[in-house]
């Protein structure tokens, strides 16, 4: 009896809830399906290295081009372009580590390609950040930093150090990435003053150099100005 009881409850609930119709004082919490902007892991095979930052790589039986999220490698195989200082070095590198590599997994965060049609994603070989250990040897830069990326603070902390022993690029910046002069996106500083800041229209906060926080078209203004219109210093790099 009391399971006919329970069934027949439970049936006049789900016919309730279909109906829309709750008794006085019943409160409902729908459940909501929420995708993290970071994915699972994927085991991916090595097809080929294309240069520094950009592999083919197989997923679920399909080879995709895919391009390392948040890093930028001197130029190899740019058309009309002459190969950058530490570019060879930098995809020779890479290379090796996905060639050699018993486990290679993909991890896509945020948007999954890029406007070439390339796989954007974290790149793991065994078990350690690829983009990672290219910072580290210095043979590539934080770059196209476009959101809150999972593993941006653990690559900028390995940038300042590769920077600070002048690792790789960092022995000469301009001859790796000869316009540099006229990227923003990125995490090097273009000019740092004490007097002069950047700030975005649609930003709060005034930074020390252009690419902090993923500006787009940052403007240069006084210090004081910045201050004076409302804006305060942005805590990473001040």
């Amino acid at each position: 009896m009391n399971k006919l009881r329970k069934v027949t409850l439970s049936f006049i609930l789900s016919l309730l809830l279909i109906t829309g119709v709750m008794p006085a004082g019943t409160t409902y919490s729908p459940v909501v399906s929420v995708e993290a902007a970071v994915s699972k892991k994927q085991t991916a095979k090595f097809v080929k290295a294309v240069d520094g930052d950009t592999a083919k790589l197989s997923v679920k039986g399909r080879t995709y081009t895919f391009r390392f999220l948040a890093v930028d490698t001197p130029e190899t195989v740019k058309p009309n372009t002459p190969v950058a200082f530490m570019g060879k070095r930098a995809s020779d590198y890479t290379k090796s580590e996905l060639k050699k590599a018993k486990k290679i997994q993909i991890q896509y965060d945020g948007n999954k390609t890029d406007k070439y049609g390339r796989k954007l994603a974290w790149i793991w070989v065994d078990g350690k950040l690829l983009q990672d250990k290219l910072v580290k040897k210095g043979y590539a830069r934080v770059y196209y930093i476009y959101g809150k990326y999972r593993y941006t603070d653990i690559l900028k902390t390995s940038e300042r150090k590769a920077k600070k022993k002048k690792l790789g690029i960092w022995k000469n910046y301009s001859a790796a990435f000869p316009d540099s002069s006229s990227s923003k996106n990125t995490t090097t500083p273009t000019k740092k003053s004490n007097n002069y800041v950047w700030v975005s229209r649609s930003g709060s906060k005034y930074h020390s150099y252009t690419g902090c926080s993923g500006m787009k078209n940052p403007s240069k203004i006084k210090k004081a100005d910045a201050v004076s219109k409302g804006y305060t210093a942005c805590k990473k790099c001040y």
